[in-house]
C-alpha cells in the first residue's frame, strides 16, 4: 500500500500576490521504503525584485 502526503503553505501580500510558497511531499510503501522532497520558492516582486528557489529530495530503506 502506498501512502503519501502533501503540505503546500503559501505566504500573500495584502494585495493577494504570493510572495513565497512552500511544498513538501512525503511517500511511503508497503515495502518499508520511503521518498521524500521539499521545494521552496521565495519571491519579492516590484520594487526589491528578488527572487529564490531550493529543491531538495531524499530516499530511504527501513
Amino acid at each position: 500500500m502506498i501512502r503519501a502526503r502533501v503540505l503546500i503553505k503559501q505566504i500573500s501580500s495584502p494585495d493577494g500576490n504570493a510572495i513565497a510558497v512552500a511544498k513538501s511531499v512525503a511517500i511511503t510503501s508497503g515495502d518499508r521504503e520511503g521518498k521524500m522532497s521539499q521545494t521552496v520558492t521565495a519571491k519579492v516582486s516590484s520594487d526589491n525584485r528578488c527572487s529564490s528557489s531550493s529543491t531538495s529530495s531524499s530516499a530511504s530503506s527501513l
